[in-house]
């Protein structure tokens, strides 16, 4: 089963470098707002395809659009998206435990920026999005 899905790029101030040393609480509502979104556009997605199997362990290939051209480390855009692939997982019924392997690329893009997230499937590095 294959479901690809075009999430919001997480926001600046989930980045861990970001919001090294200020308290929980500054992000909360980010990230309550962000696993929200993430829900309903993935259960959005789900409904367009129609119903999906899951195996026990599910590939997840993330591609990055970048918002600018600043240099991003790749570990900490996976931190930073940690409320969005939980609303993920919560829409597709899983524990985020099963995504494995999770894949991680990035292209530069437009000013939005995005997160393409391919469940179930596997995207090559320098494909046209």
């Amino acid at each position: 089963m294959a479901l690809i899905i075009r999430l919001p790029f997480p926001d600046a101030a989930l980045f861990p470098n970001r919001k090294n040393g200020k308290h929980w609480t500054t992000t909360s509502a980010i990230k309550t707002a962000q696993n929200k979104d993430s829900f309903y556009i993935t259960k959005a997605s789900m409904n367009a395809v129609g119903p999906q199997e899951w195996s026990d362990h599910i590939p997840l290939s993330l591609t990055y659009i970048m918002p600018d051209k600043r240099h991003r480390d790749m570990d900490n855009c996976l931190a930073a998206s940690k409320a969005i692939l939980d609303g993920m997982a919560d829409a597709l019924g899983v524990n985020d435990k099963r995504f494995k392997p999770i894949l991680i690329d990035w292209v530069h893009g437009d000013k939005e920026g995005a997160l393409i997230a391919a469940v179930g499937v596997s995207i090559v590095s320098g494909v046209s999005l």
